[in-house]
């Protein structure tokens, strides 16, 4: 039956509502979640999974905690409940096992992982006019940025101008995806802005509000490409 749903190779994150030890960086994080992909279908209540990573190290998930897994497959998201059980090394590959503690399920997606990494961001904050028009100038790039992580439902990013919270922006990035760069552009609100302790930089968090279902695809799709490279480099592959 499990078979029916889940398949090697689909992407999983793994999200787990009580606190485990996570950087400054991550401490605004309502759930620790993790990105992986399952390696092989064990039994009908198991499935193997590789290792995640996390800031390039292996992490490793302690043993007998309930959690909440994801996965993305080709008919849409599905969800279940787990509890992390052994851990193991096959053939240079670490993994873990997982086992099914509720019954798979459809999923809606309400809120998305950030994965941590640096790239540049063009933002502009927008005009009343081309929020009531929905229409704007693509040429305009505004000032650049640089994002400390980035979602399927946000961005956080530093620039060196101070922005406001409550404006509307618009985002432009530059996504290398199978070895081909994707341009994805994204409306969004400022939720909050900071200034950064002993610089003169500003953090900004920015919440999507108006993306493609196409530009969302492709920022999960870069995650996980990316995620894999730092896999591969921390196994020294």
């Amino acid at each position: 039956m499990i078979e029916k749903y889940l398949s090697p190779g689909d992407k999983v994150e793994i999200r787990f509502a009580q606190r485990m030890a996570i950087t400054e960086e991550n401490t605004e994080r309502k759930y620790n979640i993790y990105l992986s992909k399952i390696s092989q279908m064990l039994d009908e209540d198991q499935i193997e999974i590789l290792m995640p990573i996390e800031q390039s190290r292996i992490v490793l998930l302690p043993r007998n905690v309930i959690g909440s897994l994801v996965v993305y497959t080709s008919n849409g998201l599905y969800q279940c409940d787990v509890k992390v059980g052994e851990r193991y090394k096959k053939d240079n590959i670490y993994l873990q096992v997982l086992e099914l503690v509720s019954g798979i399920k459809k999923y809606q997606r309400r809120e998305f992982y950030r994965y941590n990494c640096t790239i540049p961001v063009f933002s502009r904050v927008l005009t009343e006019e081309e929020l009531k028009s929905m229409v704007w100038d693509e040429t305009q790039k505004g000032i650049e940025g640089s994002t400390l992580d980035i979602g399927g439902g946000g961005i956080r990013y530093m620039v060196s101008e101070q922005m406001t919270s409550g404006e509307h922006v618009i985002c432009f990035l530059k996504l290398e995806i199978k070895n081909s760069i994707k341009e994805i552009q994204a409306l969004g609100k400022i939720l909050s802005v900071r200034l950064v302790k002993d610089s003169n930089l500003f953090e900004v968090r920015v919440q999507f509000e108006k993306i493609s279902n196409a530009a969302r695809e492709q920022i999960i799709q870069y995650i996980f490409e990316d995620e894999r490279k730092r896999r591969k480099k921390n196994s020294g592959l």
